[in-house]
């Protein structure tokens, strides 16, 4: 349970902060913080989900350790941490973007 609160978070921070920074970068570079932080906030979750699950050799291994092997407790339990590295990252920019908008989608 202590892996999943971690994963979530570690996705939910990767999200959140690095949209602030590219925030900080596009005031520092005379652009607009608001687009650019739009648009990092999407494109960076795919990273923080990889990020925050150690990659995708770990979750690949234990899907065959699972499935192969005949303990499904192992491929369900990769099965949850995808699924809450998603969670957090998708989380993090629904909250980012109603800060910028000021709506929800």
């Amino acid at each position: 349970m202590t892996k999943l609160i971690s994963i979530f978070f570690v996705a939910f921070g990767i999200v959140l902060g690095g949209s602030l920074l590219s925030g900080l970068g596009a005031v520092l570079t005379k652009q607009s913080p608001i687009i650019m932080m739009k648009g990092v906030a999407m494109d960076i979750k795919f990273w923080a989900i990889l990020s925050a699950i150690g990659g995708t050799i770990d979750t690949l291994r234990g899907f065959e350790l699972g499935f192969i092997g005949g303990h499904l407790s192992v491929a369900a339990r990769q099965i949850l941490y995808i699924i809450s590295a998603f969670a957090g990252a998708t989380i993090a920019s629904y909250i980012l973007l109603f800060l910028i908008e000021g709506k929800a989608r």
